[in-house]
């Protein structure tokens, strides 16, 4: 049997996808509920409830007392819809939040339905004011889709970029075949145009979902990773953590290994400091330590705790005299230093320092 021959009940699938993109939404809440720190899984499960409801709204049928509602429920829903996905992928990439776009997103189907439902109706123009905004998502979120967060995300990333090409110019064709600007050759009959776009946008949500639910397992398994590296104390790269992040260093810069500096530190008389005042005491000796390193270095250093009281400063491309001065800036910003004690006055505590080439 012919594919093209076959018949789809548009309605019925309609449903089933705004069904399943509920059921998705649900999902990603659940998925996302003990990790989702800045509220990315929500805004992308908000964004496909609303989608399906709006296509719920596209399915009542037409002659009803509350048409003109319904239609204006279902513009306004997509609309909203596309600025939840987008609100989503820029929390997610850590990217700012452009309002003035999220603002195009919801005022485009309210100037399609003031224009074209109440001052001059016209269903087919509606309907294409509405289709830009919705293109301008699909360009929008082809951009932000180009800046991800981690090099874990990026194939993900990469293959959404191209899901959203793919569906952009289907979408393209299926609202120029209803302006009727394409040529006569290039227009599809009515069902089968009907049944491709439905399916091409069925799909299309199914991938963005499964998408959404990809990024956040693998953001999950990223931090995860960030847990197994880094010291739970103070935050810092732990001994396993520093040797990966100087291979990958070394990678990146091959000459890496003879041009680079090391600082050694080490905490004098720790053990005292925890026998005097007790290892709460003695964390909080750490942490201050820690603290310190971290204000006095840079993002192209790899600061590190390596032992109990020992820490570990690499700096690429540094020569032996820039080691020693941040060597010498450290120790001198130690002696200022007043960690808190769990009883009496605060505790001050001095390091030693050396500091080599590689």
């Amino acid at each position: 049997m012919d594919f093209l021959s076959l018949t789809l009940d548009i309605p019925t699938l309609t449903l089933s996808r705004a069904l399943v993109q509920v059921i998705l939404a649900g999902l990603l809440i659940y998925v996302g509920s003990r990790q989702d720190r800045d509220g990315a899984a929500r805004f992308w499960a908000l964004g496909l409830l609303l989608n399906g409801i709006g296509l719920l709204f596209f399915i009542i049928p037409n002659g009803l007392e509350w048409e003109r509602a319904i239609t204006a429920c279902n513009h306004l829903a997509f609309g909203a819809s596309s600025a939840c996905f987008l609100i989503g992928f820029w929390k997610f990439s850590a990217q700012p939040s452009r309002f003035w776009l999220i603002a195009l997103m919801i005022i485009i189907p309210i100037l399609g339905l003031m224009a074209w439902e109440v001052f001059w109706p016209n269903a087919r123009l509606r309907i294409l004011f509405t289709a830009f905004g919705q293109t301008l998502f699909l360009l929008v979120l082809q951009n932000t889709l180009h800046r991800h967060p981690r090099a874990e995300i990026t194939p993900i990333y990469r293959r959404l970029r191209v899901i959203v090409i793919v569906y952009l110019l289907i979408f393209v064709w299926s609202y120029a075949g209803i302006a009727e600007i394409l040529p006569t050759s290039a227009r599809a009959a009515e069902s089968y145009h009907r049944a491709l776009f439905s399916i091409a946008s069925l799909l299309f949500m199914l991938a963005l979902a499964v998408a959404c639910l990809a990024l956040q397992f693998a953001l999950l398994a990223a931090r995860e990773t960030d847990r197994a590296m880094t010291d739970w104390l103070t935050g810092l790269l732990n001994r396993r953590g520093f040797f990966r992040a100087l291979r990958e260093a070394e990678n990146q810069h091959p000459t890496l290994s003879e041009s680079s500096s090391v600082i050694v530190i080490d905490i004098d008389q720790f053990k005292i400091i925890n026998d005097r005042f007790g290892h709460v005491s003695g964390d909080h000796a750490l942490v201050a330590l820690a603290n310190l390193l971290r204000e006095q270095t840079s993002d192209r250093h790899l600061v590190a705790r390596t032992g109990g009281e020992e820490f570990c400063i690499v700096l690429p491309g540094g020569d032996p005299q820039a080691a020693l001065s941040l060597a010498e800036s450290i120790r001198a910003a130690c002696w200022s230093l007043n960690v808190r004690a769990t009883e009496g006055p605060p505790i001050r505590f001095t390091i030693s320092a050396g500091v080599c080439e590689i």
